[in-house]
């Protein structure tokens, strides 16, 4: 163990003497306790959960520039450099607006486009496009033309469904009660198997199917 002294010429006051520092150097681990390192620049760290590369900071009496200070050390994997162990982590949302290829269709103030998949994916992969788009919900006959068009073929599916409540049909447009539902049967088709999501079988008329059944889609998207 060594102390370094540290003598201060003090001119008519010498006997002031030589002042101890705070400062204290290692030689080997043992030096620095049972948590401690001594580190290659001769001082002790230990253990700290605010120094994410090495996990261990420099003691209070390492030298001027060092004490309480990180020990250098690579970063674990995904942890950027200078960032803490509790910093938030940033999650990228839906973009805003609606991004190409959305479409306008007959002059219409909603724009559109189409993937495939099966009800539940599809309205997912909708709300992922943008932070407001759906699955398309037709709120009248010219709309539901629209839909039939930009769907090149039918079926497709649309934004309607009663998996949550049996025979309450509701829409992937905030949840409200569906009001426009021209049945092609009325009552609609509910199965077996349980047929609780809805598709355009023309440019007039919709129906229920099978949730899990592979389908075109439309995606509805408010500029």
């Amino acid at each position: 163990m060594r102390i370094t002294v540290m003598c201060l010429a003090l001119g008519a006051v010498a006997s002031a003497g030589c002042l101890r520092s705070t400062q204290f150097k290692c030689a080997q681990d043992a030096d620095c306790g049972a948590t401690g390192v001594c580190e290659a620049v001769g001082f002790c760290s230990f253990p700290s959960n605010s120094c994410p590369g090495s996990g261990r900071s420099f003691s209070d009496s390492a030298g001027q520039g060092l004490s309480n200070t990180c020990v250098p050390g690579n970063n674990p994997p995904g942890v950027d450099a200078g960032v803490t162990i509790d910093a938030p982590v940033s999650i990228d949302g839906p973009p805003q607006g609606c991004p190409s290829p959305y479409a306008a269709v007959a002059g219409s103030a909603h724009l559109y486009k189409v993937l495939a998949n099966v009800w539940d994916t599809a309205a997912s992969a909708c709300k992922l496009t943008s932070a407001s788009a759906y699955l398309a919900v037709p709120d009248d006959a010219t709309e539901l033309m629209n839909l039939a068009t930009v769907a090149t073929g039918t079926p497709f599916w649309i934004g309607i469904d009663d998996q949550d409540h049996n025979d309450i049909f509701t829409t992937q447009k905030g949840g409200a009660t569906a009001t426009f539902l021209p049945w092609v049967t009325t009552p609609p088709d509910r199965g077996p198997p349980p047929k609780d999501c809805v598709t355009g079988i023309s440019t007039t008329q919709i129906t229920t199917d099978k949730c899990g059944t592979g389908h075109v889609a439309v995606c509805e998207c408010e500029p």
